[in-house]
């Protein structure tokens, strides 16, 4: 058996516990599973960076939590649904754009500040608190760029995160910004960086790589693959 069908299946076993979507009070606490094996994880075993089971060790593991939103799709693939942000501002008439170096999966990647929308959010909500929490900016302006109203309405890209999915329907806003960055738990280094540095120079996740190759015109060199 492969590794797609071992995932697969995993993923048949788990759809059968949480169901087939997020439903706001159907989850009490965070649910961990095994990204190897499916195996229920205690929630004090697992951190964000890595956890331990069966003697192998994973930066990744399926989660659900209670305030998070995710949908299993027709083949029982998991899919999460995210909001992100470019943020910018203008420095001597050459633009500059704020990214984090993430220390947690996929570690040493640089990327727009993001993050999974929850219930009760709209993307415009989940996009702003996300901003703010991974950078520390003050927002000037924001510009809605992809995606629709409602977190089902937004383009789907291959883009794993460590909560287990390889699929994220992302929303995406332009916003303009103020101050300078502070870093966050998720991240090692954040700068403003101009467009031949990230064209250039820096490895980026997926789902950056793709954003900034599509406001470039051009394909970023170094992007993850998944």
């Amino acid at each position: 058996m492969g590794a797609n069908q071992d995932r697969k299946s995993i993923l048949t076993r788990i759809r059968g516990v949480m169901g087939d979507e997020s439903v706001e009070g159907n989850i009490i606490e965070t649910q961990v599973f095994c990204i190897n094996d499916g195996a229920i994880i205690p929630t004090g075993s697992w951190r964000p960076e890595e956890y331990t089971h069966n003697d192998h060790a994973n930066p990744r593991a399926f989660v659900f939590d209670p305030n998070m939103i995710w949908r299993f799709k027709e083949d029982n693939e998991l899919v999460h649904f995210t909001a992100g942000t470019i943020l910018w501002r203008k420095e001597y008439d050459q633009i500059r754009y704020c990214l984090m170096r993430r220390r947690r999966y996929p570690a040493g990647y640089y990327t727009i500040p993001a993050g999974h929308i929850e219930l009760g959010e709209t993307p415009h909500m989940s996009a702003l608190r996300e901003s703010f929490e991974e950078s520390g900016l003050g927002v000037i302006s924001i510009e809605q760029i992809a995606g629709g109203s409602t977190p089902y309405e937004g383009i789907e890209l291959l883009d794993e995160c460590r909560r287990g999915s390889i699929y994220h329907i992302w929303t995406l806003f332009s916003c303009e910004c103020i101050g300078e960055p502070s870093l966050s738990e998720e991240g090692d280094v954040i700068g403003w960086y101009t467009q031949s540095e990230i064209i250039n120079n820096l490895s980026l996740n997926r789902a950056s790589g793709y954003f900034f190759g599509e406001l470039f015109n051009e394909t970023p060199k170094n992007v993850r693959d998944q």
